[in-house]
């Protein structure tokens, strides 16, 4: 950034040497943003906020705060308004900080944010922050007066830059078991960016999750963060094939030097063959051989989904929870 011009957007607040600007960057430059933190969430992906446009009330609004007119903290927020009088704000998983940032940046930073954002203009702010519990950060929040009101999101973060042999080993006995008799049963693997693959993956996704009632991600949502991906090949569909029949499918979805796990799906016959252990170890290689970095498994909750849990806390990897979410 040349630094002789001020940053784009407009000029929201100013606080300790930082200065917050929404809605003047690119997409562009979004996506090259994300691509240089170290650990990114989809949710902060500009593709995921785009999904909300048309499929939902909400608007993406894209915040940056600089230092010296060089970035510290990137934040998407989704807004809805209610007959311009009610503001209902969402930020999830964010901002995502720059790892030049000090935690007097990051305070300053959390303080700037939260000063968009009063009760007395009817503004109602719903704020999951990507931090984990335990975090000095948290008693920056206890300082805003923010309340928690949700206990936080748990996934399991895999370092792909270990080699093949190391996430073997670091893989439970059952599980490593399961992936050595499904390399056995002659399955095809194959890779798609969307278009059929994806459809036929999210048309299973859809009917399972309404069948079992579940609070995952509506298909079209899941189809508008991938069609607004730039690079198409950021959507992963990995189908298992016994002879001409797909019996198993997974989606992840990458973003930087992160990918998450979004979507499985098992037929009778792929659970028999232990089909998603094969594919989420064709996906881990697929990542390692694009320099991915880091795989989020996409989310554990031993009380509303036990058997998700379990499966994916044998692939290894470590464990985390984030503060929660507050308002």
């Amino acid at each position: 950034m040349n630094a002789s011009h001020n940053p784009p957007g407009t000029l929201k607040g100013s606080l300790d040497g930082l200065d917050l600007y929404s809605n003047g960057v690119t997409v562009r430059q979004w996506d090259a943003w994300i691509n240089t933190i170290s650990i990114s969430s989809i949710e902060q992906t500009w593709s995921y906020g785009e999904a909300f446009v048309g499929v939902t009330p909400y608007t993406p609004i894209h915040s940056v705060v600089y230092k010296k007119k060089l970035p510290v903290a990137i934040m998407q927020a989704v807004e809805w308004k209610i007959g311009n009088i009610v503001r209902l704000i969402k930020i999830v998983r964010g901002p995502l900080f720059f790892e030049n940032a000090s935690l007097a940046d990051k305070t300053s930073t959390y303080k700037l944010i939260h000063g968009q954002y009063s009760w007395r203009n009817f503004d109602f702010l719903v704020w999951t922050p990507e931090f984990h519990v335990g975090s000095q950060e948290l008693e920056i929040f206890k300082g805003l007066k923010l309340k928690k009101v949700v206990t936080g999101y748990s996934s399991i973060l895999l370092d792909l830059s270990k080699s093949e042999d190391q996430l073997r080993k670091e893989m439970n006995l059952k599980w490593r078991n399961q992936l050595k008799k499904s390399e056995t049963n002659s399955l095809r693997i194959q890779l798609g960016y969307g278009g059929a693959s994806l459809e036929w993956l999210l048309t299973r996704h859809e009917g399972n999750r309404r069948r079992k009632r579940l609070r995952m991600p509506a298909s079209p949502f899941i189809l508008a963060i991938s069609l607004a991906m730039r690079n198409k090949q950021s959507t992963l569909a990995f189908s298992a094939f016994r002879g001409s029949e797909a019996i198993a499918g997974i989606l992840v979805l990458k973003h930087g030097n992160t990918a998450t796990y979004y979507v499985a799906w098992n037929g009778p016959d792929g659970r028999k063959m232990n089909a998603n252990n094969l594919l989420l170890w064709h996906a881990i290689k697929e990542l390692k051989s694009r320099g991915v970095r880091w795989f989020d498994l996409g989310g554990v909750d031993g009380a509303s989904m036990p058997g998700v849990s379990r499966f994916k806390l044998g692939i290894g990897g470590e464990l985390f929870t984030l503060a929660g979410t507050f308002i």
